[in-house]
């Protein structure tokens, strides 16, 4: 193994501007993974996309040639659901989000009223951009959240890389509700501890742990906040500009892509 991946017993790696940038994968990605598995060391797929289920996940990474399962892939939605079922079991729910955040949130034994004519009033809203984000949707969020409804967030990512160009994340939903309800949101996915915590659970190892991502607040910031050792990849939304001018938690490599991080 390469010099810096033979420090770690585990490794959890992002997604989006790591592995792929919108539907083409990042080269040298898959072969990269495929050199980390071959050391027999674990790794789990940590991703504040809310848009996908753990087994949509899956099959994207086979369509790009990596293998993986649904243990090794924690996606917001799965921090989302383990969150709302400790927190507001049996509760009423307004969701902005993809069906695969609303089976999350069902999943956590929560009623989703989203798709009502009329909301009534909710215990918790639910923030996750998805593509086909509405108005009626926003207004139903914000709805809730003026009449008191806490307001949990799968993260507050205001960009996501695409092949076409970054478009609006997360963030850009929270910023809005947050703006016209007065609310103030939570975030739960990264840079949140809990999604640093399921991750490094799946991972099963007792040895240090390297996180890889192409974020500087929410992939680098939110892994050392957790106690882990962060690289950083620039294939994604980061530039090596915005690198050099971080005064954050800096990462321990910074690297073009995820092949040259992990090279031999």
């Amino acid at each position: 193994m390469p010099p810096i991946a033979g420090r770690y017993a585990g490794l959890i790696l992002d997604l989006d501007g790591c592995l792929w940038v919108g539907a083409r994968a990042v080269p040298g990605a898959p072969e990269a993974v495929d050199r980390w598995r071959a050391s027999g060391k674990p790794l789990v797929f940590l991703t504040n996309d809310p848009r996908s289920a753990p087994e949509d996940v899956v099959q994207r990474l086979w369509g790009h040639g990596v293998r993986g399962s649904a243990h090794e892939v924690v996606t917001s939605g799965v921090v989302m659901q383990e969150y709302l079922a400790e927190r507001f079991p049996g509760g009423v729910a307004v969701v902005v989000g993809s069906p695969a955040m609303v089976r999350h949130v069902q999943g956590a034994g929560l009623r989703v009223v989203s798709r009502e004519s009329h909301v009534p009033d909710a215990d918790v809203v639910v923030l996750a951009g998805h593509p086909d984000l509405s108005y009626r949707e926003l207004t139903w969020a914000v709805r809730a959240a003026h009449r008191g409804a806490p307001v949990i967030a799968t993260g507050r990512d205001r960009l996501v890389p695409s092949e076409n160009g970054v478009v609006p994340g997360t963030g850009a939903v929270v910023a809005y509700v947050e703006y016209a309800s007065g609310a103030e949101a939570v975030a739960v996915g990264k840079p949140g501890p809990d999604a640093w915590r399921i991750a490094r659970e799946r991972l099963a190892v007792d040895g240090p742990v390297l996180a890889v991502g192409d974020r500087l607040d929410s992939d680098v910031g939110g892994a050392v906040a957790a106690g882990l050792d962060a690289a950083l990849v620039l294939s994604g939304v980061t530039s090596r500009d915005e690198a050099d001018a971080w005064r954050g938690a800096r990462p321990v490599a910074v690297a073009d892509d995820l092949g040259a991080l992990l090279a031999d």
